[in-house]
């Protein structure tokens, strides 16, 4: 199945508002973001840890200026960090925001083919996906050229919540 939505991976935010065992974090800028081809299946509801929901190089695009496991969002941003932030805020119903105060913008990239890409916490023991960003349906590329990635408002994805009853 190829990409069709952008869409966050329930299980890893599970772990992640619950600070379960080795929860990715939102706020750090060692997480990194993958670019995969339209081949790929997005697989949103993989389970934590299952084929789906951790870092995969299947179908991964990679090339010059764009190394496998993509960059470190410490130096996504032409050379610097993006800086990821968590706010929650309200009662009822409560919002939750994760943003970046910079674009992805990586310089001196050739890529060709990709659809769409993944934020993941790159450890050791765990890779999992945080949120899958679907490009649109058409293949992007690039020449020598800047891969870029400009957020609304700096949002990358935002939850609203109901309150607890």
């Amino acid at each position: 199945m190829a990409w069709a939505n952008s869409g966050l991976y329930p299980a890893t935010l599970n772990q992640i508002l619950s600070a379960g065992a080795n929860a990715p974090s939102l706020t750090v800028t060692t997480n990194k973001f993958f670019l995969t081809s339209n081949s790929d299946s997005t697989l949103y509801a993989a389970a934590l840890g299952a084929t789906g929901n951790i870092y995969a190089g299947t179908y991964e695009i990679t090339g010059t200026g764009w190394a496998a496991g993509g960059p470190l969002l410490s130096a996504a941003y032409n050379g610097g960090a993006m800086t990821p932030s968590l706010t929650v805020s309200g009662t009822s119903p409560v919002l939750l925001v994760w943003s970046m105060a910079n674009p992805l913008s990586v310089t001196g990239t050739t890529l060709t083919g990709a659809y769409g890409g993944y934020f993941y916490q790159p450890l050791a023991s765990y890779q999992y996906k945080i949120v899958g960003i679907y490009f649109g349906g058409s293949a992007y590329s690039t020449v020598a050229g800047t891969f870029a990635i400009t957020w609304s408002s700096g949002q990358v994805f935002t939850i609203n919540c109901a309150a607890n009853t």
